[in-house]
């Protein structure tokens, strides 16, 4: 099996570059000021060059005392792009996944986590709602105006219609509610039986006296 070359090394000019280019990006579509700026971009960054899902992390760990945000940059020179697939956002990656300039997508992953730190109030304004659709879609726009040719690549996601639900047929009832059902169906014919007729009813007498027919007349 032939080996994937190698990337570049991920030198500090390099980092710089993917944390400018990302950094841009995210001050320009969120229209941030220049204190917001620079409270973004202090946030620190763990590089790592390997394979995996990057993060952005609120609390201190791996030696870092506060936020932070975790970035993988692919090994080889190529890299698999991979979306979430959300109907908000409108597109998704194909299941395969969109091949991308290693450097050119640590830059769209950075996007990506810049826009969770965004989310949880990183630049001093008010805590946003937490959101993958947000973030994909800021990874979609990145990809648009720097790699057109990777963004005609992905699929349209279309909203699936709700599903309807189905009534179901009552269950048929057990031997034992049908035998109850018997035994009270006879219990009212027997009692109809023994009960005594009850005497016919008579309105009451009237106590006008009868009126007679008038004699017929004749000659």
């Amino acid at each position: 099996m032939k080996r994937a070359p190698a990337g570049p090394r991920l030198t500090e000019r390099l980092r710089g570059e993917i944390h400018g280019a990302a950094l841009d990006f995210v001050v320009e579509r969120y229209e941030l000021t220049v204190s917001q700026r620079e409270q973004l971009a202090s946030i620190p960054i763990r590089w790592r060059r390997s394979r995996g899902g990057s993060a952005y992390y609120q609390r201190a760990a791996r030696g870092f005392d506060g936020p932070h945000i975790l970035l993988r940059v692919a090994p080889a020179a190529v890299g698999k792009w991979h979306t979430y697939r959300r109907a908000r956002a409108r597109f998704s990656t194909p299941p395969g996944g969109i091949e991308l300039d290693a450097m050119l997508l640590a830059k769209a992953v950075l996007v990506h986590e810049f826009t969770h730190a965004l989310q949880h109030g990183a630049c001093g304004h008010a805590r946003r709602s937490f959101s993958e659709v947000e973030t994909t879609e800021n990874e979609i726009e990145f990809i648009r105006r720097h790699a057109p040719e990777a963004f005609a690549q992905l699929t349209p996601v279309v909203r699936r219609a709700p599903r309807r639900k189905v009534r179901r047929a009552p269950a048929p009832p057990s031997g034992l509610a049908v035998l109850r059902a018997i035994v009270l169906r006879a219990a009212g014919t027997l009692a109809g039986l023994i009960q005594p007729a009850k005497p016919a009813a008579h309105g009451p007498r009237s106590s006008r006296p009868r009126a007679r027919s008038p004699k017929p007349t004749g000659n």
